[in-house]
């Protein structure tokens, strides 16, 4: 009897503490002061600079190194010759390492090096343990100045890109993508090109070297390292190791303005095979460096990226049931990024799904956002900026993207006053500058007996099929 009347007393007293419990909706909490981390900064020569962040939390340090070349700087029919120059730098061993024994050294050190290109920059990246940076930056600089490009593994990487290109659109929303992508910017602008088995097929041995001899050695360089070393004697070993790198300055490229490339309307793929569709619509977004890159984040947040707390998540999914995944933003880009809208829907909903996303659209350029919307976009914002800064290497890298991509030098330090400041005006300021929802480029891939009528019955104009891309 005593042990029940326990238990009984026991739950009365937690149901009371439950119940004087205050509604976690109305709780109050002071803002957290928080100032933004800045890595350490340092001239190894000129060409070559050095950001770091000390950390001794584990015996390890991780590094890359950032050239200023991608494949901007590919000549035109060669497309996919950055990213396989890169690439060979350590599957084509050095002169002194066979692909193999290099590949044995780094497994005997527990070490990784990866090397990839990308549109405006490539990279080297490693990571080691303290213990063995010794040996695996001497393997690195090896590829970096003594590559011996394999023509055996050269043939294998094609290989593995033909084999990427053949598979490239196996699902359907990677045809959205690009294909999306390829009608705002049009074909051969630098965001829209992609690689071809003809492009691929084209590279020759000698396009890798010629490449790697003008577009990666000697040019400017960004090293940067975190983790478990000390900054004086690191910066030692960088200049003996870059003593005779020359650090050139890439010449400026004639490159062209983005301009809307198809004319907007409705266009259709169709994909016999399918069950459901994929929609893309939008038009041209904004340069990283436009006055409002901080303010349109609240923007695409209520838009479409702030999950189920924006109206293309609610209305589409929660609200109608029309989609399991839909979002929308307006992107940021070195010319111009992409308004970018994406849903993915049943083919019997397609015309219905396609109306609700442009009412959505259209309101965000017509009417303010709630309070309530505008209040929970900025908490996000707020609090989630503590985690831009959550490791050495998130520091590093961003640090590096803002000062290689322009940004000023203050823009970490403004970010939050600016975010606080926003307010509905802003925001509908921004819809009614950047997004015209009667001029939007609007893609469907789908199974066309299901679909070309509702996209007729739309009313917006002629529906214009195009071929299903062989890659």
């Amino acid at each position: 009897m005593k042990r029940y009347i326990l238990i009984f007393t026991i739950f009365v007293l937690s149901s009371s503490i439950i119940f004087a419990q205050k509604d976690p909706k109305t709780l109050e909490f002071p803002d957290i002061e928080f100032a933004p981390k800045k890595p350490g900064l340092a001239a190894v020569k000129e060409g070559v600079t050095f950001y770091f962040q000390e950390d001794y939390e584990s015996p390890v340090i991780e590094g890359m190194l950032i050239f200023k070349s991608g494949s901007l700087y590919e000549p035109s029919g060669k497309e996919g010759l950055a990213s396989l120059t890169m690439r060979m730098l350590k599957a084509g061993g050095t002169k002194s390492l066979t692909p193999d024994k290099l590949e044995d050294k780094l497994d005997f050190l527990g070490s990784t090096i990866s090397s990839f290109g990308g549109l405006e920059f490539s990279q080297i990246r490693f990571w080691t343990l303290s213990k063995n940076f010794d040996e695996t930056w001497k393997v690195l600089t090896d590829m970096l100045y003594n590559p011996a490009f394999d023509e055996e593994r050269f043939e294998t990487e094609k290989k593995k890109d033909l084999e990427m290109i053949r598979r490239r659109f196996d699902y359907p929303s990677s045809l959205g993508m690009y294909l999306f992508q390829e009608l705002v910017y049009g074909k051969d602008f630098p965001e829209a090109r992609r690689t071809t088995s003809t492009s691929i097929n084209g590279i020759t041995l000698d396009d890798v070297k010629a490449f790697y001899e003008s577009n990666i050695k000697d040019i400017e360089v960004i090293v940067a390292f975190t983790g478990d070393f000390k900054q004086q004697e690191m910066l030692s070993l960088l200049k003996e190791s870059f003593e005779d790198w020359k650090g050139i300055t890439p010449a400026d490229l004639d490159l062209p303005k983005a301009a809307l490339a198809a004319k907007p309307g409705v266009y259709f793929i169709d994909k016999p095979d399918m069950t459901q569709a994929i929609i893309t619509l939008g038009h041209l977004g904004l340069n990283n460096l436009d006055e409002d890159n901080v303010e349109v984040n609240l923007f695409n947040f209520i838009l479409g990226t702030g999950s189920f707390n924006s109206r293309l998540m609610r209305e589409v999914r929660s609200n109608r049931g029309l989609a399991y995944a839909t979002f929308g933003l307006i992107s940021l880009g070195r010319d111009k990024g992409i308004f970018y809208n994406f849903c993915q829907t049943k083919s019997q909903s397609v015309g219905e799904a396609i109306k609700l996303m442009k009412d959505i659209i259209t309101d965000m350029t017509e009417n303010p956002v709630s309070a309530e919307e505008l209040d929970v976009a900025k908490k996000y914002e707020v609090n989630s900026f503590v985690h831009k800064f959550d490791s050495p290497q998130a520091v590093v890298r961003q640090a590096i993207y803002l000062k290689l991509e322009g940004y000023p030098d203050d823009y970490l330090e403004t970010y939050l006053p600016r975010i606080k400041k926003v307010d509905a005006d802003k925001v509908l300021e921004i819809g009614k500058r950047v997004v015209d929802p009667d001029n939007m480029v609007i893609l469907v891939v789908g199974k066309k007996s299901e679909v070309f009528d509702q996209l007729k019955a739309l009313g917006l104009g002629e529906v214009t099929e195009l071929p299903l891309p062989k890659e």
